[in-house]
């Protein structure tokens, strides 16, 4: 199960996407994998309208994988986004939480998508 800290970080890029802050989205993730445009292409493209997901969303996240490498804990999560057509949509961000040192998180945004 993914600690609280981690869920915290996964509304944190949530509540950006979401508000459409891609660029400040590329800066908390440092740019990784994807760029202000390329995060914003990949919603336009799905074509819905993003909105904040319910409370309990959060409250069922899971991780699909989980290691630890060099003394960090790192997971991946799929979360699925929200639209306001659809309620919970087909798209989908992947995302990679690693615990750095106990309690402080880094995410890297590695896709939008299908899961």
């Amino acid at each position: 199960m993914l600690p609280e800290e981690g869920v915290n970080a996964v509304r944190v890029v949530i509540a950006l996407l979401v508000r459409g802050h891609f660029e400040e989205l590329e800066t908390l993730t440092e740019g990784r994998r994807l760029s202000a445009s390329a995060m914003a292409d990949a919603v336009d493209r799905y074509g819905g309208d993003l909105i904040s997901p319910p409370e309990e969303a959060f409250a069922a996240v899971e991780e699909s994988a989980a290691a630890e490498a060099d003394g960090e804990r790192v997971f991946a999560v799929d979360f699925p986004l929200w639209t306001a057509q659809e309620g919970r949509s087909a798209l989908a961000a992947r995302l990679a939480l690693t615990e750095v040192m106990d309690g402080v998180w880094t995410v890297e945004l590695i896709a939008l998508g299908a899961p």
